[in-house]
């Protein structure tokens, strides 16, 4: 099995390294006779995440750096997707805030036929560690989408989440958003064109690396989310 393992970066210098790094033994150590390749594609940052990118692949055999010159999570994970004849195509951030644990259930399920598998912070045997605030507006959002959508997935924008070959051929060319919502949109047209989604438990943190920033305003993307889970809706 061909598995495609794609981190989607923008100004990651200060996580980048050791991250890759980790993800790499973590691969090395528990996907047996799988082949993996784990492709950072690099959004045009303008730190040095370009040049640590670079030195990764150089290291690794099994790492490389892709560069594309706009910003944009869906554009970066749909051009390393379309780029790589494979058998499993995962994607996940680069601060692994879902824990890389969780790699080795979602490929099984892949190889037992399951066409579209994603971590889930709802999932009753999860462990998540976030905030109140964040958790209230998860809860809230999760509560309008599936209401909205009949989505048969309950955690659509958790970072984590791995299709077939399948459902990337035949579903990849509609995805229409770019940028953050690019995922969820893919689950809304893999729900509706009868594709299996399944969703495992997994180890979550909001507090995974300290050192590191986030740059997403949760109310923000929140709403953001939900004007385009409306825009979807009437498309």
């Amino acid at each position: 099995m061909k598995v495609l393992i794609t981190i989607p970066v923008y100004n990651e210098e200060l996580v980048l390294e050791k991250n890759i790094k980790k993800l790499f033994e973590f691969c090395v150590s528990n996907l047996a006779d799988r082949e993996f390749i784990i492709v950072i594609v690099n959004n045009n940052s303008s730190d040095r995440t370009g040049t640590i990118a670079d030195e990764l692949s150089t290291k690794y055999r099994e790492v490389e750096h892709m560069f594309i010159s706009s910003k944009g999570k869906g554009l970066a994970i749909s051009s390393a997707w379309k780029k790589y004849d494979v058998d499993a195509y995962f994607f996940m951030d680069v601060d692994l805030a879902t824990d890389i644990s969780a790699i080795p259930e979602a490929l099984k399920e892949i190889e037992l036929g399951t066409d579209v598998v994603i971590g889930s912070r709802f999932h009753r045997d999860s462990k998540v560690d976030r905030t109140i605030g964040r958790k209230i507006i998860s809860h809230c959002y999760r509560l309008f989408f599936k209401t909205l959508f009949k989505v048969r997935a309950n955690d659509m924008p958790c970072g984590f989440k791995v299709i077939n070959k399948k459902v990337r051929n035949e579903i990849l060319g509609d995805i229409k958003d770019t940028g953050f919502f690019w995922d969820t949109e893919m689950l809304v047209l893999a729900n509706k064109r009868g594709f299996d989604i399944k969703e495992i438990p997994i180890i979550w943190s909001e507090f995974i690396d300290p050192e590191r920033k986030s740059t997403v305003n949760i109310t923000g993307t929140a709403i953001n989310y939900i004007k385009k889970s409306l825009s979807l809706k009437m498309r």
